[in-house]
């Protein structure tokens, strides 16, 4: 198996994936250096892991699932566990349906396995990060600019400036000289701009945060360019020419961070102004489930570590809070342990924004942890 970055189009791929009935083994690795710091720890937990789930099976008379962790077993190398940078892992299983996937997670997970009909992905909607981000750092020397996530940055240029080292010339010199320096940091100064903008525009971000000096950030700020300008998040002060990419990610994350607790707060702000009489937005399961079921739905909120039995279609798929008949074709709706796996997944699939609220879990749950805002 190899292994592949979580991304969007990732999970769409696995919500949609026809299985026929076939079981389907997902697994959860811990690969936290902390947690795992060997490749021996980590086949241990692999090991064990599976044998949790050999022995599930094997007690619900379940040998088709049986063979399937068997084969897990044999086929999953040691070499498969050492993935360059990876916090966690996700692995999906199932040789009847033709089911092989491993993807590399940027964070910590729960060790856990599950044995269903289909791929397990609640887990990882939490650890996808679609949003993208541009870092500029400045000094009156050289401009450097990462691009990346949430959970890492990768320096994309290192732009040095033509600034000459100040001489020991006094008096009337020495003043034209300064002004001379001046002139060739403004000079860098909007070279970096320009190069920024032209760079915005063919690979584009969501947010921008510059890193360095105030005095410098203030002046580039204040003659950002209007589209570049609406995106910048905010800003730290870090040693330009001596930080690694390291460093300027962990002085970044509080930014993203509280970019993304502002997120979380506009639209659960949204989702309870459209609560209101013709409003575009629902909660609660029940309505919730609904709207998604008529494909209405626009952004799915979920409260983190919102789980909650509910009904679905077996033969149309369609979603229910309660039991009874499909109203599209009569058929028994079948119970599920955790509908909000099987809401997730159908939004997955309808290229619907899944947002799992972390920072502003309690005030969902007050609306039933659950809620939905609307296209139309």
């Amino acid at each position: 198996m190899q292994s592949a970055a979580i991304t969007t189009e990732a999970l769409g791929r696995l919500a949609e994936l026809r299985t026929d009935g076939h079981p389907v083994l997902s697994l959860y690795l811990d690969l936290d250096p902390s947690a795992a710091p060997h490749l021996s720890d980590r086949r241990t937990e692999l090991d064990s892991l599976l044998a949790k789930a050999l022995a599930d099976a094997r007690a619900g008379g379940d040998e088709e699932t049986a063979g399937e962790v068997e084969w897990v077993r044999k086929c999953f190398s040691d070499g498969e566990l050492a993935v360059d940078s990876a916090r966690g892992l996700a692995i999906f299983s199932s040789a009847a349906a033709g089911i092989s996937e491993v993807l590399a997670l940027p964070s910590a997970v729960e060790p856990s396995v599950h044995l269903g009909r289909r791929p397990f992905i609640k887990p990882l909607v939490g650890l996808l990060s679609p949003t993208r981000w541009c870092v500029l750092l400045l000094s009156s020397r050289m401009s450097r600019i990462f691009y990346g996530s949430r959970e890492s940055l990768v320096e994309t240029l290192d732009m040095r400036g033509d600034i000459h080292r100040r001489h020991s010339q006094g008096g009337w010199s020495q003043a034209r000289y300064q002004r001379g320096i001046e002139k060739e940091i403004e000079d860098h100064l909007r070279r970096t701009r320009e190069f920024l903008h032209e760079r915005y525009r063919s690979d584009p971000f969501d947010h921008l945060i510059l890193g360095g000096p105030p005095e410098l950030r203030a002046r580039v700020e204040h003659d950002l360019q209007p589209d570049l300008r609406e995106r910048l998040a905010g800003h730290f002060e870090i040693d330009v020419e001596r930080a690694g990419a390291d460093e300027v990610h962990r002085r970044a994350l509080p930014v993203i961070e509280a970019q993304k607790a502002r997120r979380e707060q506009d639209a659960l702000s949204r989702l309870l102004e459209g609560m209101a009489p013709d409003g575009h937005a629902s909660v609660g399961l029940d309505e919730t489930l609904r709207l998604l079921n008529e494909r209405r739905v626009a952004t799915l909120l979920v409260a983190e570590g919102f789980k909650t039995p509910g009904w679905r279609c077996p033969r149309c798929g369609r979603l229910a809070a309660v039991e009874g008949s499909c109203p599209m074709d009569g058929a028994e709706l079948r119970a599920h342990d955790d509908i909000t796996e099987s809401a997730i997944e159908l939004a997955l699939a309808e290229s619907v924004e899944v947002l799992v609220l972390h920072t502003y879990t309690a005030e969902l749950e007050r609306h039933g942890s659950i809620g939905a805002l609307l296209r139309y």
